[in-house]
This record gives structure tokens, sequence and C-alpha cells, in this order.
């Protein structure tokens, strides 16, 4: 097919092996919406390898892949080293911003999502929020969340705290939970946590609520990524959602767009996908 010049209708996906479980589900929503349009997936996985980079790269385009979608963040420094993994390469849409000047990419609003937190917790009277970061001298992401809720604490009249975990576990360990509520809570006495993601949100519940604190009478809680485990966990999780299904079409509009040759302003090569935060009893 590929010698008669005919399309293989295939795209290829490299997933981060990070935080796996938002990563299922954004790859969900992408295969659905290939599908819907008469495409399939290629997936790879890699984290931070450049090599292996190189190598799914070189592979996608000798199986006449017609775009490639990078779902791994392009933390600082970064970006100059993933640009030689693919070469000549130029069919590609990237996740948070472009490898380079020119380029495609899908982002979600992360700065809305915070911004939404602090003013849902503020509107229901809370006034000691913190925020929960992990490894945040490493994660560009972390920061941005850190910027966005200082700002944003100052906008709505609220006091706020940043307690940095210094870890990238998806898992958080009992000793770091303790550590997290006993400064969040005990010593800074906020009424209000905002976790990095809901498995870390889920665990806070939990840990609140073997020293008899009530969520969310005392402490409300709001996680990110809207896990299963979200609407299960006792109370459930009120928690961002990244709204994977409009996602995956921006993504897919993108990729078919450039592999059909068409030419598209710069100005819409950036797509930026609004969050939802999604109410449930935890806040």
């Amino acid at each position: 097919q590929q010698l008669r010049g005919v399309s293989s209708r295939t795209i290829g996906v490299i997933l981060d092996t990070m935080n796996l479980p938002v990563m299922s589900q954004r790859l969900f929503a992408l295969e659905t919406e290939a599908s819907r349009r008469g495409y399939r997936l290629l997936v790879g996985r890699t984290h931070g390898d450049d090599g292996t980079l190189r190598e799914y790269v070189s592979d996608f385009a000798g199986r006449g892949v017609e775009a490639i979608l990078s779902l791994f963040d392009l933390h600082p420094g970064r970006d100059e080293r993933v640009r030689p993994c693919f070469g000549s390469y130029r069919s590609v849409v990237f996740h948070g911003r472009p490898a380079w000047p020119g380029g495609y990419c899908v982002r979600v609003d992360t700065e809305n999502a915070i911004r939404r937190c602090v003013e849902h917790f503020a509107a229901r009277g809370r006034k000691r929020l913190a925020l929960s970061v992990g490894n945040f001298g490493n994660d560009e992401l972390m920061v941005l969340r850190q910027k966005v809720f200082a700002r944003s604490v100052a906008e709505f009249g609220v006091t706020g705290v940043v307690w940095n975990s210094e870890s990238e576990a998806t898992m958080p360990s009992p000793e770091i939970l303790e550590r997290g509520v006993a400064y969040m809570v005990g010593e800074c006495r906020s009424d209000a946590i905002l976790a990095s993601n809901d498995v870390w949100a889920t665990r806070f519940i939990l840990e609140l609520q073997k020293r008899a604190r009530k969520v969310p009478g005392e402490v409300a809680v709001i996680g990110y990524d809207n896990l299963d485990i979200a609407s299960v966990v006792s109370p459930a999780l009120t928690t961002i959602d990244q709204n994977h299904q409009e996602y995956a079409a921006a993504a897919l509009e993108l990729l078919l767009a450039i592999s059909a040759g068409r030419r598209i302003p710069l100005a819409r090569r950036v797509v930026t996908i609004p969050p939802q935060l999604i109410i449930r009893e935890s806040a």
C-alpha cells in the first residue's frame, strides 16, 4: 500500500510510562475517536529514554504511519533533546507544547483548572487552602500549579500554603501521607486540600479519617484526573476532569490535517482544552 501511495490510515502514539491511569483514559478516548474516523493506532511507551523514542519514530516512519502524537510532558531542556529523535519527521503533535517553533500541540488548561478549584473552595467558605505537589523542583507542571495557586488565593481573598512531597510516586507511602497531613492540617490548620491527583486525594481522605477529621466538614478535598476511584471513595471525590474526549477529537483533527498536507495557520496549531470541575461530596 505504501509503495502504491495508499494511505496507511495509521496514527502513531507514544505514551509516557508515568501516570498510566490517566494515559490509559486518554488513549481509550484517542482509540475511540480514531476508529470513528476509520483510523487505527500503533502505540509505544517510554519515559525520558531518548533512544527508545528514536526507535519508535524510526519504526513508525518505516510502517507508513501518517502522523505521531507524543503524549509526554516536555520538561525544561527536554525539548532540545527530543528534536533530534524525530530527525526530519515533522508530522507530529505534541502534548503541552511543541518541541520546535511553529509546531503543533494539544494542551489542557491547567491554569483554568487550578483557579476554578480555588474559586470553588472560597465560594464554600474555606479560608486556609493547601496545595499538595510532587517533586516540585523538577516538574514544570507542578511549578505552574503553584504559580496559579498563589495568584488565585490572592484573587479570592483566602490564604494558601504549598506542601511538596518531594516524591513522584503514584502511590504515596503512609509516612509521606502522615507528614503531609501533619503539615497542611496540623501545623498550618488548612481547611481545604487540593491534591496533585485523585490517588493522592483519596489517600489524604483516608489519612484524615484515621485522624478523626471529618471530610468535608473540617477539611474539604479536591483531586485531579477524575479516575474511577473518585466516584467510589467515601465521600465521593470532587475532582478535575481533563476532558479526554475533547482532547482526542482535537488531537485527531490536527493529526489528520497534517497527514493530508493542509496548511494550518500558526494561531490554530496550539489547541487548549478546557477542563471540567466535577463536584461531589468531598468538597
